[in-house]
């Protein structure tokens, strides 16, 4: 589980991978397969990846803001990164390697997978993907101190949270999800 000592290129390479893991999951599942649920309360595959759409929008909104500044507004740094101890705990909840289930912000629930276009659910994660690489080559290029620039947190919105943290919440929740997607497509195809 990786909750601390943060680099650009750590970032890069899982936003990169997380284009791959979905490209792979969504392209090579057959589309009743991807917006069937295992059960009535639970996700299909479709839903889940628009639920990670969902988060990571909200997370990516709060960057750009922290970012929107003059260049001398941004405060210069060297990696490794590493969030608060509170952020590096929460990383550790939402990471693959915890296995309780965990609640639903209201603001990340996904639409019903009966009204989405699974292409264009696709095309929307990539495009976010690319999003999130571009912000973190810019902070590489400029060296950008991820832990002192703060944005706001979408969940609870009095605690702000360091860039590093925004990131790595958003990469280690993709990785749950995507842990999610495989396990809950292997038992369809059972």
């Amino acid at each position: 589980m990786k909750n601390s000592g943060y680099t650009y290129d750590y970032f890069l390479k899982a936003f990169n991978d997380a284009k791959d893991t979905a490209t792979s999951l969504i392209t090579e599942t057959e589309n009743e397969i991807l917006k069937q649920k295992p059960a009535k309360d639970s996700w299909s595959m479709v839903e889940i990846l628009s639920h990670l759409i969902q988060a990571g929008n909200e997370y990516y909104q709060q960057i750009e803001k922290a970012l929107d500044k003059n260049d001398e507004e941004l405060t210069k740094g060297e990696e490794p990164f590493t969030p608060g101890f509170l952020f590096r705990w929460f990383i550790g909840q939402v990471s693959p390697e915890n296995r309780r289930k965990l609640p639903t912000v209201s603001s990340f629930e996904p639409g019903k997978s009966s009204h989405m276009d699974t292409e264009k659910e696709l095309s929307d994660f990539l495009k976010q993907q690319d999003s999130f690489i571009h912000t973190v080559k810019r902070a590489k290029l400029e060296g950008l101190d991820l832990n002192k620039i703060k944005a706001r947190n979408p969940i609870i919105k009095i605690i702000p949270m360091s860039l590093t943290a925004c990131l790595g919440v958003t990469e280690a929740h993709q990785r749950r999800h995507f842990d999610q997607m495989k396990e809950l497509k292997a038992k369809l195809l059972k």
